[in-house]
């Protein structure tokens, strides 16, 4: 290591002459106000190496002794750091020497006070024939303090590296403390990097930077790089821009000490200008300033929350735009943003930024007013088109013409880029095109002429406009013509089989689709034919006993024999390539078409994520060519339609993680092909009203493959959490397939309840159970009453009924249920299991706790046998046992250290396997909350609750059955600590009845609403408001008559307590009331 002595030395003498001259700038300031002005700036410059130099006194004194490892990376490079430091220090001692110097000659020999104008005149004097030496001075002395501060933070750097163990560094699991100093010493790099392009004298500093940057350059500091494609190795020009770019996001604060903004940054422009590419280019250049780059598409709503979603994934939060705005808005480290295609006129640039001012943001758009949201520097570009010289640059690139380029190359370079308006993408499809020896640089401009007057006589006569950007888009799209049109006279298998895919990926969302999208599809269907071959066979035997009228076994055979050609893959709407007629999927076939359109640009695919995307222009051009007719989009639509459903498999056959996975990525697809079919039917609606009939015979007709898609699509929209488009699509297969087949058959069944289920995701509990009802009839009638199904959608509605607050018929469902899958299916079977959890909590709402809890630990315990201890159900039954050890009066707990522990097992499980903010997880935490509640663990109640209320509410919704139930359990939680102003607050804001409209019966209440009237009287008691509480108790009897219907609540237990505390409050009414009188009476 340096030399002890001398850094001691070093940096004490210097602090000594630091003081010395600041002491006299200070005096000179009260002296002289002239003078004071012209040298302020350079007590600043002495104040900040005094304020280095004390932290390298203090880095030296905590650090020195520490044991490190002499032979090890960090220890040498400490010891070279030190050494700069010490000779930096040296430099610093002979430049403050200097200035003492030439302040004492400023000041002369009269001293600091000025004797007369005379005198004041010679001190400017003075001052005025040193001014070069001066801010000579400065300069250096400000080139040594940026040059110790990137030591020190580098040195910072290192010992906190050196003090975390270093597999942990290796594997890049780094403390906070590294985080921090790494990503100072990255900001303070590029922020050094451009002063030295301003200043001569910073380039003093390079040895230092190059020292540092090998220190920064140890440690991975992005964990997170989320961009819609990679930069292409072709990128050309605006360096410039990007400099100016780094430079106004990495001024001279640190990320700790940023401006109380957040930066944002907007790159506006024509499209195919190059604005994506440029963005991309910024997060890649500067990774390592940044902890997370994500990116969101900004081009419709659909995609912004899907693309949000993504982001919410990455930071474990619940996957919706909500979410992972609040996630940003809270994270405190360094990210970037990227608001990509900020196009969509009908969402404010605003509404997509995180709150707060944390993190940078990149906005691309074509709207040019969206660049008054910049705050950063200049705040936003105007990309129009490129350089000549980087337009030529980027055209020989692109068309792979051996460097050096000759005049003649570049002659023939610049007519073409010229031509093209120097617009980038342009430029690139145009290289591509020569590259592929479509063309020649040449005879480029002829052959594109060509093109343009053809796509201009087309789009002429299907009178089609010109579009947003007019001319300049024709240029573009004149390029990818002649690409597309060498595509298609190409005889080769896998260029006619990227015709057919680029055609139907026109109408998938542009950015990121899988690659196993496009091959489950072949593979999935295999499996479907299996199930249903097997679920055939089944139903077979179901209905061996049970004959069928000649008009069913009619409706089920005209049913499967209209639709048979269309589910036989060899007459499907499909590309050649995806089709599965033959016993093994070519799967070569494929990625050699995928990389025919990668290379020629059509498509960016990602081989590390296996992802790919098109540029927007492209992606709308092969959709709306001239050359498609009406007829022929409906073609590739439905080819896109069909490529997607077949994907996708219903439960129970696939239910793992990396399917929920794929089905969440599918939904911007499945929006889109939707929104492209509605489209394209209303325009052939409007060509048949102009008696112009397409050509192609299109289905315009539900039918069988069409409510199947439904069908499946709703799956994605349930998934997603788009609740009301799901049950759109799943109410028009539910009306085709009951028409056709009614309840009896098994699949009109199925899309009945899976219809049931989106209600009761909704809370529309009552619509939920009317079809329910309507099922378990037509089991009843068509399978028998003991049948397993029967069973089965008996134990859904006893479910139902509970939540509707129809006690009576849920307990009624439930032990028939029970009783019948013992004899049938036997006591541990999953589905008797499952009944009898259901049923202990319904016997909880009878306050049977003690009932509750045995056929909760029958549940638990049988299906840890049958399904293992960590399924989602054992998990459930388990849970539903701990809150059976809570009395639902007083929150008094049973078996309370058995209990906790249970829920502590179960918010970890969910934690880990859902998120941290799944409607599971916070249902447990809530759950958790309430255990700790009942231990008398108040303030660890508290703090739960309050995290998990705010999610909640923002996931949920404000009058989700889950956040209402959270917020009454904080009430209550605030009864106990005698917080009754508080809790009296919450509870009458919970109890309006409109909260509860959507699940409540016509005439009856929510039991959780008569949850929160019971609380609340509790409340106004312990408050001493016996008349609201009264009052309160009123209200309550009349909720509770109305359980089960047909005033069978008055006989449930809790009537009889809430009589008992009315004539308990009757007598407090009284007491108070008499001591009032006496008051009175006193008082006269």
């Amino acid at each position: 290591m340096a030399d002890p002595f001398s850094i001691v030395a070093g940096t004490a003498g210097l602090l000594d002459i630091c003081w010395r001259v600041s002491t006299y700038l200070a005096k000179v300031k009260e002296a002289a106000s002239k003078i004071e002005r012209d040298l302020a700036a350079l007590a600043y410059e002495v104040n900040a190496l005094i304020t280095v130099n004390e932290s390298i006194q203090t880095l030296w004194t905590a650090n020195k002794g520490k044991p490190i490892d002499a032979l090890s990376r960090d220890a040498r490079q400490i010891d070279e750091l030190w050494q700069d430091i010490n000779m930096t220090l040296h430099a610093c001692r002979g430049l403050m020497d200097g200035l003492a110097l030439l302040v004492e000659e400023v000041i002369g020999k009269d001293g600091l006070v000025v004797k007369g104008k005379r005198d004041g005149v010679k001190k400017v004097l003075r001052r005025q024939s040193n001014d070069d030496q001066i801010k000579e001075i400065r300069s250096q002395m400000n080139s040594h303090q940026n040059s110790l501060q990137l030591t020190l933070s580098a040195l910072n750097l290192c010992y906190v590296r050196s003090s975390q163990a270093s597999n942990d560094v290796s594997l890049g699991l780094l403390s906070d403390k590294v985080e921090f100093w790494g990503f100072k010493l990255n900001h303070e790099l590029v922020a050094i990097r451009a002063k030295m392009a301003l200043d001569s004298h910073n380039k003093a500093v390079s040895p230092t930077i190059s020292a540092a940057a090998g220190v920064a350059s140890q440690i991975s500091l992005n964990k997170h790089f989320y961009i819609p494609r990679a930069v292409s190795s072709m990128f050309t020009g605006r360096v410039d821009l990007l400099e100016r770019l780094r430079n106004c996001l990495f001024d001279a604060s640190t990320p700790t000490e940023t401006k109380h903004t957040q930066k944002r940054f907007v790159v506006h422009g024509l499209g195919g200008s190059g604005k994506t590419e440029f963005c991309c280019k910024f997060a890649q250049d500067n990774r390592q300033s940044f902890w997370g780059v994500f990116w969101i598409n900004a081009s419709s709503p659909e995609s912004v929350q899907h693309t949000y979603s993504i982001i919410a994934q990455i930071g474990e939060v619940e996957p919706n735009e909500r979410a992972a705005k609040n996630w940003l808005a809270n994270l405190d480290r360094p990210w970037l943003l990227l608001i990509d295609n900020a196009d969509d006129l009908s969402t404010p640039l605003e509404e997509h930024f995180p709150e707060g001012d944390r993190g940078v943001i990149l906005v691309t758009t074509r709207n040019p007013l969206n660049r008054a949201h910049g705050t950063a520097g200049e705040g936003s570009y105007h990309f129009e088109k490129l350089g000549e010289a980087e337009a030529n640059d980027l055209l020989l690139r692109a068309a792979c013409e051996p460097a050096p380029w000759s005049i003649p190359v570049r002659d023939c370079a610049g007519k073409i880029t010229k031509h093209l308006s120097y617009l980038a993408l342009a430029v690139v499809q145009a290289g591509k095109a020569i590259a592929k020896h479509m063309c020649t640089l040449s005879n480029y401009v002829e052959v594109y002429d060509r093109s343009w007057q053809r796509i201009r006589k087309l789009r002429r006569k299907s009178d089609q406009r010109s579009g947003e950007d007019g001319t300049i888009n024709m240029n573009v799209y004149s390029s990818y013509e002649i690409i597309f049109r060498g595509l298609e006279a190409t005889d080769l298998l896998a260029t006619q089989d990227a015709v057919q895919l680029i055609k139907m990926f026109s109408f998938f969302s542009w950015e990121n689709l899988r690659i196993d999208v496009l091959t489950t599809s072949v593979e999935h269907p295999k499996l479907q034919l299996q199930h249903d071959k097997e679920e055939s066979t089944k139903s077979a035997m179901d209905l061996k006993a049970k004959a069928r009228s000649w008009r069913q076994v009619l409706k089920e055979w005209a049913f499967w024999a209209v639709t048979a050609v269309q589910t036989d893959p060899r007459g499907l709407t499909l590309p050649a390539v995806l089709r599965d007629d033959r016993e093994d999927f070519d799967e070569d076939r494929l990625m050699d078409a995928l990389d025919q359109l990668n290379q020629l640009s059509l498509i960016y695919y990602q081989e590390a994520t296996g992802k790919f995307s098109m540029h927007p222009l492209i992606h709308t051009w092969i959709r709306e060519r001239p050359h498609m007719s009406t007829g022929e989009q409906a073609l590739w639509c439905q080819a896109a339609i069909t490529t997607l459903s077949r994907s996708i498999l219903l439960p129970p056959l696939e239910t793992t993680p990396s399917a929920e996975s794929l089905r969440r990525h599918l939904l911007p697809h499945v929006s889109h092909v939707l929104k492209y079919q509605k489209s394209i039917q209303d325009m052939m609606l409007e060509n048949l009203k102009a008696r112009k009939p397409s050509w192609l015979v299109t289905r315009t007709q539900f039918n069988r493959s069409q409510a199947l898609e439904s069908a499946k699509f709703s799956l994605i929209y349930v998934q997603n959490g788009y609740f009301s488009e799901a049950e759109a699509l799943q109410v028009k297969t539910r009306d085709y397939v009951c028409a056709r087949l009614g309840l009896e058959h098994a699949a009109a069944r199925r899309i009945t309840l899976f219809l049931a289920v989106t209600y009761s995701l909704q809370m529309r509990t009552n619509k939920a159970a009317e079809l329910q009802e309507e099922v378990l009839e037509a089991c009843r009638a068509h399978l028998g009453p003991t049948h397993p199904e029967t069973l089965k959608v008996m134990n859904t509605l006893g479910r139902s009924r509970r939540f509707q607050g129809r006690f009576s018929e849920g307990k009624e469902l439930l032990q028939s249920a029970i009783e019948c899958m013992t004899a049938t299916l036997g006591p541990e079977h999953e589905d008797t299991l499952q009944a009898m959890a259901d049923l202990g909590g319904l016997m909880w709402m009878y306050l049977q706790y003690s009932e509750a809890r045995d056929l909760h630990t029958k549940a638990f315990n049988g299906m840890s046998k049958v399904l293992g201890p960590l399924h989602e159900k054992t998990l459930i039954a388990k849970e539903s046992w701990a809150m059976a050890c809570l009395s639902f009066e007083d929150d008094v707990l049973v078996d309370g250290l058995e209990a906790h522990a249970t829920m502590v097992e179960i918010v970890e499980e969910r934690k880990r396997r859902f998120g941290r903010e799944h409607p599971w997880t916070l249902y447990a935490i809530c759950n958790l909350a309430k255990v700790k509640t009942g231990l008398g663990y108040y303030a660890e109640a508290e703090r739960l609750l309050r995290a998990a209320l705010p999610i909640a509410k923002r996931n949920l919704g404000e009058n989700h059955y889950g956040t209402l139930a959270g917020t009454a359990h904080l009430g209550q939680l605030l009864v106990h600590q005698g917080r009754l102003d508080e809790a009296e607050d919450l509870f009458t804001d919970i109890i309006k009845r409109q909260r509860y409209a959507s699940s409540a019966r016509d005439d009856g209440e929510h039991p959780d609403r008569i949850g929160a009237l019971w609380y609340l009287l509790q409340c106004y008691q312990k408050h001493g408001k016996i008349h609201d509480a009264i009052r309160t108790s009123e209200e309550l009897m009349e909720a509770v008559s109305t359980i089960g219907g047909q005033g069978l609540g008055l006989l449930h237990p809790i009537a009889k307590q809430l009589r008992e505390r009315r004539e308990e409050l009757e007598v407090l009414k009284t007491v108070n009331d008499g001591s009032s009188s006496q008051r009175v009476l006193v008082t006269t």
